[in-house]
């Protein structure tokens, strides 16, 4: 089309047309300048269409991370719901009048005191992040990723500061045990941890109640953080579900 102007143009110019020239000459320019516009817009789409391609496959990823997130936090919430019924299964019994060493050793025995903290699978959010790639998503989305990773930062380091903290009750009370025949290595216990399971006053069951203590406050944090955590995640799922 150009190489068709060029020569009319030139036809003209040879024949002193200038008016002519001028129009096929604009006429040139305008043609270039809408081929310009054309592959731009062209190009513009095509990365477009790369970005909504890319922003869809962050989605996909996102979503199942999350879902196994909610899945992996409602089975916490169970565990943690055993736990503490095992605790306050020994509780109950420690506070009737005149409980039995023996059958509180028993339940003490049954009790799940374990600690463990809940660790995200949404690596995801951790690129986009790092890559800057959160700009893709709408403003409503962007913000409620944002709002989930900061309160799974906030948490989760006074979580596990918290068991780190009822770890000291662990160790005090090795501390005022004899490990060697506690754990069956001798037939000789230490006398001065002799027979203090037979005396609700000794230290180690003050230091075991306070351990069971601190053990009952972080359980009862982590289901508060779990239920708001799965409250979040369920609400950008629904975000990322309706676009």
């Amino acid at each position: 089309m150009i190489q068709l102007f060029r020569k009319i143009r030139q036809k003209h110019l040879i024949k002193n047309k200038v008016g002519k020239y001028i129009l096929y000459t604009i006429g040139e320019i305008l043609l270039v300048v809408i081929g310009i516009l054309i592959a731009v817009a062209i190009n513009n789409r095509n990365e477009q269409k790369k970005l909504d391609t890319q922003l869809e496959t962050y989605r996909t990823s996102l979503t199942e991370e999350l879902r196994q997130n909610v899945t992996n936090l409602n089975s916490l919430k169970e565990v943690l719901s055993r736990k503490r019924k095992s605790i306050f299964n020994y509780v109950d019994y420690y506070n009737t009048e005149n409980p039995e060493t023996t059958i509180l050793l028993q339940k003490i025995d049954s009790i799940n005191w374990s600690k463990s903290a809940f660790y995200t699978s949404t690596y995801t959010i951790e690129d986009l992040i790092t890559t800057g790639n959160l700009s893709l998503f709408p403003k409503q989305e962007k913000q409620a990723i944002l709002k989930l990773k900061n309160l799974q930062e906030r948490y989760f380091t006074y979580e596990t500061q918290t068991i780190e903290n009822i770890a000291l009750y662990d160790l005090e009370l090795k501390k005022n045990t004899d490990l060697l025949f506690f754990n069956g290595y001798s037939n000789k216990q230490h006398p001065t941890v002799l027979n203090w399971k037979d005396n609700l006053n000794s230290n180690q069951f003050r230091i075991l109640n306070n351990t069971f203590a601190e053990s009952l406050k972080l359980y009862d944090f982590q289901e508060d953080l779990y239920t708001r955590l799965i409250e979040e995640t369920q609400f950008l799922l629904e975000l990322i579900k309706q676009n």
